[in-house]
């Protein structure tokens, strides 16, 4: 009995990590949630992309309810979702642009050309801040609230019906606190 569990254990291991993975390939990459969810956006000190003499810490975000946008000029979807930043900016949303992995020459060109939707953008070419923040990719949208506490997090290009559907009304209950 035992010979015959030891010929099929390696067989019965196989099926069990290629059922982990088939239930891993079910899940929306879009719904991970953060680890820092409920957690103060991470302690930084980075490069101020377009004045790059000015060093951005976390005094210099917001100090109301903001979205965290990471982008990147070499980044296809971020050239997708950034019509509708320019949007968002239109309507007084505040966003902060954390540049992900980028040549700055690259990242000002790009913002130069498409326009610029950020109230403030922080240059992260080596992703020190990404990092902390657990960024997979770019784009990666936070809600953050006005104490600068992340309270969602969005994987991929932002479009109107995510944001209306998910994060207007977080946005919205969060100004709506005092």
């Amino acid at each position: 009995m035992n010979r015959k569990l030891i010929v099929f254990l390696p067989l019965i291991l196989i099926l069990a990590v290629c059922a982990l993975l088939l239930i891993g390939l079910q899940q929306d990459p879009k719904k991970i949630a953060s680890a820092l969810i409920g957690k103060p956006v991470p302690e930084f000190r980075q490069g101020n992309l377009l004045a790059p003499q000015q060093m951005l810490n976390n005094t210099d975000l917001p100090k109301r309810p903001f979205l965290l946008n990471v982008w990147g000029s070499w980044c296809y979807y971020c050239k997708v979702e950034h019509p509708f930043l320019m949007e968002l900016a239109a309507q007084d949303i505040p966003i902060v642009g954390l540049n992900y992995r980028d040549k700055a020459q690259n990242a000002v060109e790009f913002l130069d050309k498409l326009g610029n939707p950020f109230a403030l953008v922080i240059e992260d070419g080596k992703g020190t801040l990404a990092m902390h923040l657990g960024v997979d990719g770019a784009p990666e949208t936070y809600l953050v609230d006005r104490h600068g506490v992340i309270r969602y997090r969005h994987s991929g290009a932002l479009d109107k019906n995510e944001w209306q559907k998910v994060l207007l009304p977080e946005f919205n209950k969060l100004n709506a606190t005092k």
